[in-house]
């Protein structure tokens, strides 16, 4: 689940600074939005790490892989 919302946070963030570029009447918000998407983005990053070194979360982290100390 963390790498899908990842990747959506990067697709997210690649068309909001590209339609920013594109269109220069909304390009605050724009960027703003690809800001937060970029957040959001490194957010996921340090959830996917926490899961590989911890194995915590335990909700985001299959059961048959909930007793193995690292992933």
């Amino acid at each position: 689940m963390p790498v899908a919302a990842m990747f959506t946070c990067l697709a997210l963030m690649a068309i909001s600074f590209i339609g920013a570029d594109a269109w220069g009447t909304g390009r605050g918000p724009l960027e703003a939005a690809g800001t937060v998407f970029f957040i959001l983005m490194l957010a996921c990053w340090l959830v996917i790490a926490s899961i590989a070194a911890f194995n915590r979360p335990r909700l985001l982290v299959p059961p048959y892989l909930r007793d193995r100390r690292r992933l």
